[in-house]
């Protein structure tokens, strides 16, 4: 049986020299990270933000456009930076009871946090205002590639598995899904990364589509206001594709 595919259209194709891209958010605004400084460039100004005593940057959140979030995983400190990349708060995991070893760490919802703890294997959901956890998954034994979160469930990537996870600590659903790379969400479709291929698939189906018509090299995507953007290393391509959007 021949692979399913998904086709794009190329809408356009732009110069871009960073480090990593982070997306676009729906207010057509550009993230990305370059000499381990975090920029955001609107359609008028540029804005950055460089914090030299926490390492690098791990991980970087635009899924709120008022709040950008970045995770410090070497220094153990999640920093929430207001629209114009200013410092608003900082969260040192390592002043905090029972924290040692996080190696993920992403807003969810009502000011609560995902975070991974790496001692016990468990996705938890954190309160910081009241300092505790209150939801934890059973412990995740198998090696994890990838997470991707949004403000109700978080996905969890392992070399043979893609888990769901809602904020009460419930494994909604089991994905049997092997060797991709990386994971991301929009509209109730999973987008899957293996090497210079990108695949699609609906939430309520089993078996990903190749997203044709790429042949391109893949170093970073996301995916916003049904635009599929790409990343090659020197360029950044942006595509119209069109999705299964039922629920």
């Amino acid at each position: 049986m021949s692979q399913e595919k998904v086709s794009v259209i190329l809408k356009e194709k732009k110069p871009l020299s960073v480090d990593k891209f982070i997306g676009v958010t729906m207010f057509d605004e550009l993230f990305f990270v370059k000499n381990n400084t975090l920029y955001k460039q609107t359609a008028n100004e540029l804005f950055s933000y460089q914090n030299v005593l926490l390492g690098d940057v791990e991980r970087v959140e635009i899924l709120n456009p008022l709040q950008t979030s970045i995770f410090y995983k070497e220094f153990n400190t999640y920093v929430q930076l207001d629209k114009k990349l200013g410092e608003i708060n900082k969260i040192d995991f390592n002043e905090v009871i029972n924290f040692s070893a996080i190696s993920y760490a992403a807003i969810t919802s009502n000011k609560r946090l995902w975070i991974f703890d790496t001692n016990n294997l468990q996705l938890q959901v954190y309160n910081p205002q009241q300092n505790r956890i209150e939801a934890s998954t059973n412990p995740i034994q198998q090696d994890i590639i990838a997470f991707y979160s949004n403000y109700n469930f978080c996905w969890v990537l392992t070399a043979t598995q893609l888990l769901q996870y809602n904020v009460y600590g419930n494994k909604l659903n089991t994905y049997s899904l092997k060797e991709f790379e990386k994971i991301k969400y929009y509209m109730n479709n999973i987008f899957l990364q293996k090497g210079d291929e990108l695949f699609v698939m609906h939430v309520t189906e089993s078996l990903p589509k190749l997203v044709s018509q790429l042949e391109i090299p893949i170093k970073d995507f996301s995916v916003t206001n049904e635009t599929l953007y790409i990343y090659t290393g020197k360029e950044l391509y942006s595509f119209a594709i069109n999705l299964k959007q039922t629920e």
